[in-house]
């Protein structure tokens, strides 16, 4: 561009029209470059998809594929921006700089979307859990439905969709619910200091026998847990299968309250004895 503006300050109209046609021809290059290398890499991309998706099926982690895909994609664009460049004749370094420089300064204003970044990095290689885990974190719960770059988006039971940042989830504490193939059930059973407490035992497990749904491999127990104002409350304990837990929770409370009644036992209130003084 300096080389035009000197012919056309010299006059020289031959010189200064050749190097327009140039730098045409280079725009119009470019321009085809923009246009196949787009293409090329959207085949590209589709085709590493469909290769992820084939490991997803032998076991390969959906976030971690995912985010593999848009490293690709952001790495093959920057190729593409390059070339351009050179195509175009721009300083390399100088543009480097200008963008070392920008990355900088956005770098200094995003602190929290750079540690969400390595966040989710870190979350990809360790796995503390992959996408169907249902995970207790930052106060929520859910089941994980996309492991992000940035962000993890949970869906909870009620169909809310919960959107957490990475840097929180790995640098604070999370229970994975859905690791492990089997969960313990544990209900507290309040009775009446007058119940019999080895009836109420012999009823609970009754109950948990005759439940198809809680494991019969694995021990039941059922314990005096306490000793509250108001009743003396027990502890019920049962395994079931992950995905079992709930409606086994949710049974389990209905057969004990209509248990208890057909027994005669009693499930307390909260009650609070009042002793007068008679002396005048």
């Amino acid at each position: 561009m300096k080389e035009f503006l000197q012919c056309l300050s010299r006059g020289d109209l031959t010189t200064a029209m050749a190097l327009f046609a140039a730098v045409a021809v280079r725009i119009l290059f470019a321009i085809f470059l923009w246009w196949l290398g787009r293409k090329v890499i959207r085949k590209i991309l589709t085709l590493l998809e469909r290769g992820l998706a084939v490991r997803q099926q032998k076991g390969m982690d959906a976030g971690l594929a995912k985010f593999l895909a848009s490293l690709c994609k952001v790495g093959m664009y920057t190729i593409l921006f390059v070339m351009l460049f050179e195509l175009l004749g721009l300083p390399i370094t100088s543009v480097a700089t200008i963008i070392g420089s920008a990355g900088l300064a956005i770098g200094l204003a995003l602190q929290g979307s750079l540690s969400n970044f390595a966040g989710g990095v870190l979350i990809l290689l360790t796995k503390p859990f992959v996408v169907g885990d249902y995970i207790v974190a930052s106060g929520m719960e859910g089941t994980v439905r996309e492991i992000g770059i940035c962000y993890t988006r949970l869906l909870t039971p009620d169909n809310r969709t919960v959107i957490l940042p990475n840097g929180s989830l790995a640098n604070s504490n999370l229970i994975n619910v859905s690791a492990q193939p089997e969960r313990r059930v544990d209900i507290i059973v309040p009775i009446s200091y007058e119940d019999d407490i080895r009836g109420v035992r012999e009823m609970l497990l009754s109950l948990a026998n005759s439940n198809d749904k809680v494991l019969s491999d694995r021990p039941y127990e059922v314990y005096v847990k306490e000793f509250g104002e108001s009743s003396v409350n027990m502890v019920f304990r049962v395994w079931v299968k992950k995905e079992n837990y709930w409606p086994v929770y949710f049974g389990l409370m209905e057969d004990i309250k209509y248990a208890m009644q057909e027994r005669g036992f009693t499930i307390p209130f909260t009650q609070v004895d009042i002793h007068l003084d008679k002396t005048p």
